[in-house]
């Protein structure tokens, strides 16, 4: 019945050893867990996860998390709804089940366009912030959190890919270029990685239409040599593609991109290549086929595994 089992050897430990290691749980999407365990030999909770025909969700723990601390891993994409449910899910049931605390790593985390309110117009965010403080989780980690800042009410570590995108650049794309955010939230991306790289930042602005369409205002600028533009999300590749086209005009030899989450929604892919870009990378915070860079390394130590 069950085609979400997941079954790995559990590693053993000394009760020394054990009492430092928390007990990592790979959700749907929680691939990274499993890249997490290689690198530190923590253990994995064997778990069921499926749904009955009536399409509920179905999850169980196959193994003991009574005075653990357990680590649920789930990238809230795609199908953010189901993902953010099926985390909470794990998380009763890790405390129903006598976990010492849970934490969550969302490596991609969704619903993080915007706090701001407007009479008649919904604002998740603030939704899944109730509905995960009232699961009891503990701690959040997120990579490149979209929102800069923590809105959850509990200990939230944000981390990031960008340096690790730029070694990426510099190895795979050119040794020299300049950096474009293609709108000023990505500037403190941007600036990120530029200090990496030692580049120039050059910072374009945005205007949105629709959820789907925006226009980037295209500033007067003289460019030469290679151009990288960086941003934390690629999604429709709207902005991307309308920042590629300002570049070219400005005389730059050749541009390319990086971002963290690599969406790319629909014909994404193909409207960036027409664009003019060499190339994109991104990080396994999604996993696409542009996600050439690891973020595990980086999550594992800020768990201080």
């Amino acid at each position: 019945m069950f085609r979400g089992m997941i079954i790995l050897p559990m590693t053993i430990f000394t009760s020394d050893q054990r009492k430092y290691m928390p007990l990592l749980v790979a959700g749907t999407n929680g691939v990274m867990a499993l890249k997490i365990a290689k690198i530190t030999g923590s253990p994995i909770c064997y778990s069921q996860i499926d749904r009955y025909p009536d399409g509920e969700k179905y999850f169980r723990f196959a193994c003991d998390v009574r005075g653990e601390d357990v680590v649920i891993f789930n990238s809230m994409h795609p199908n953010p709804d189901e993902i953010l449910f099926e985390t909470i899910l794990i998380a009763e049931t890790a405390y129903q089940s006598g976990a010492e605390s849970v934490s969550c790593v969302f490596p991609y985390f969704a619903y993080a366009r915007s706090t701001e309110k407007v009479r008649g117009e919904a604002t998740p965010i603030h939704s899944i912030v109730k509905m995960l403080r009232n699961t009891g989780i503990r701690r959040i980690y997120t990579v490149d959190f979209h929102l800069q800042e923590n809105v959850f009410g509990v200990e939230h570590h944000d981390l990031s890919g960008m340096e690790k995108l730029a070694e990426y650049c510099l190895e795979e794309f050119s040794d020299s270029f300049t950096v474009i955010a293609p709108d000023e939230k990505a500037v403190y991306w941007a600036k990120r990685f530029a200090r990496k790289t030692d580049s120039e930042v050059i910072a374009l602005r945005k205007i949105r239409i629709d959820a789907e369409n925006v226009i980037v205002d295209p500033v007067r600028l003289e460019l030469e040599g290679d151009v990288v533009i960086v941003d934390n999300i690629i999604s429709t590749g709207g902005t991307v593609c309308q920042a590629a086209r300002i570049a070219k005009k400005a005389g730059c030899r050749r541009v390319f991109a990086a971002c963290t989450h690599a969406i790319l929604a629909g014909d994404a892919m193909m409207r960036i290549l027409e664009s003019g870009i060499e190339d994109v990378v991104a990080t396994d915070t999604i996993l696409s086929p542009v996600s050439h860079v690891s973020v595990a390394e980086t999550i594992a130590a800020a768990l201080n595994f």
